[in-house]
């Protein structure tokens, strides 16, 4: 993946609700539960 490809992921991850987050958490795809934890980081300011 590339800057712009992790980029582009990002933001689309960041779309998401806060709860709908949490529940990406327990995905089976590790690549998921990466950007869920980090876009659930940004959302709540931790």
């Amino acid at each position: 993946m590339n800057r712009r490809e992790f980029a582009e992921k990002r933001l689309a991850m960041a779309e998401n609700s806060i709860d709908r987050l949490i529940d990406l958490l327990s995905s089976d795809d590790l690549q998921t539960r990466f950007f869920a934890e980090m876009c659930l980081r940004d959302a709540t300011n931790t």
